[in-house]
């Protein structure tokens, strides 16, 4: 006996294939729905998950390019070169967080790709064959579009 894990988006491709395996003769075929996400991503990252993105790149690039130009502005300022320096520190760093942080926020009015948004949810279906019919379920189910496929013996 074979048995088969595969994720779909749910579609018609799914229940066609469903029709399809049950024409076949195979109909020990189990579909468990998953939920979609009802909770936005949370803004910051902590220490044991984290998606990438990070607001204090921006910020410590412009903190660097900026206390450089002030510093050496400060050579001919009044302040001098290490006070102009840490003003051109605060203020780069300032208006990186600020770019970062209109970024999001113009990322967040955007739809989300298709992957997040416009599915309703993922199915996962669990097929159980006969070892000789094993090459037609998975080929089965590679054409209608799985997304991902496993199987145990």
């Amino acid at each position: 006996m074979m048995q088969f894990f595969a994720t779909f988006e749910y579609s018609v491709f799914t229940e066609i294939l469903v029709s399809e395996l049950e024409a076949k003769g195979i109909t020990d075929i189990y579909a468990v729905p998953l939920d979609a996400r009802k909770q936005t991503p949370r803004l910051m990252d902590s220490l044991h998950r984290s998606d990438g993105v990070s607001f204090l790149d921006k910020p410590f690039v412009f903190g660097f390019l900026f206390s450089t130009i002030g510093a050496s502005k400060g050579f001919v300022w009044t302040w001098g070169p290490v006070v102009w320096g840490l003003i051109g520190a605060a203020a780069g760093m300032i208006f990186g967080l600020l770019i970062s942080v209109l970024m999001y926020l113009l990322k967040e009015r955007k739809p989300r790709s298709r992957r997040t948004d416009k599915r309703g949810s993922e199915i996962i279906l669990i097929v159980t064959c006969e070892d000789s019919q094993s090459e037609l379920v998975e080929d089965l189910l590679w054409d209608h579009m799985a997304l991902g496929l496993a199987k145990t013996k």
